[in-house]
């Protein structure tokens, strides 16, 4: 058995990352520009802090590996706000407590084999819920920064000591938008809400893929 605790704080947390931006809406007002604008951003204001709490606790009990993680997240602001809003509130507005949270559950398989595993996961986040994973790699978010659901099964097999096949598909429901950015309100992805960038509402994932280890 594991378990562990982690408590964390991110001091500071500022509007953005230097580098360049592309525009297709208006941030404020949600309405499409006549052509998508192309900028060099960098960070304006410091918005905030946010703490973080987590739980992780792991069993292996015979051929299964099971695992389960809550988290608690809460922000504390400053009074800024930006064009593209202030610590989880919308632009101009006066940004306030939020708080949010995310539970992942997971079970895997061991075959008798000792090569093959399958797979299957779980993970929730709720209305504010932000992990601070924007560096993640992915199109559409990475998932445990969903504020809604994600489901996963997948299915590995070592081909010989180097090598893992991996098999995967991922089934993203999004309940509010804004997942995995700290600037602006969620919105409600059920209402027809004014977006200042587009968000999705659901989305399925297919990976194919070769793990080489040397």
């Amino acid at each position: 058995m594991f378990i562990e605790l982690t408590a964390l704080r991110a001091f500071d947390v500022t509007d953005g990352f230097g580098g360049l931006v592309v525009l297709p809406v208006d941030p404020v007002t949600g309405q499409d520009v006549p052509a998508p604008i192309v900028m060099r951003y960098a960070p304006s204001a410091n918005l905030g802090d946010i703490d973080w709490v987590s739980l992780v606790g792991i069993i292996h009990p015979g051929a299964f590996d099971v695992f389960a993680t809550l988290s608690y997240m809460q922000s504390d602001p400053n009074n800024v706000t930006t064009p593209f809003g202030g610590l989880f509130s919308d632009p101009f507005e006066t940004p306030e407590k939020q708080d949010g949270y995310a539970y992942y559950i997971g079970a895997r398989y061991n075959l008798p084999n000792d090569k093959t595993k399958i797979g299957l996961e779980y993970n929730y986040g709720s209305e504010y819920w932000f992990n601070m994973a924007v560096a993640e790699d992915s199109l559409f978010a990475p998932k445990t920064s969903v504020r809604g659901n994600v489901i996963e099964l997948y299915l590995t097999h070592r081909i010989s000591k180097g090598f893992i096949l991996k098999l995967d598909y991922m089934k993203y429901d999004f309940e509010y938008s804004g997942s995995g950015w700290h600037m602006g309100a969620p919105k409600d992805l059920d209402s027809t809400p004014i977006l200042g960038f587009p968000s999705p509402t659901d989305a399925d994932r297919f990976l194919l893929g070769l793990q080489a280890r040397f």
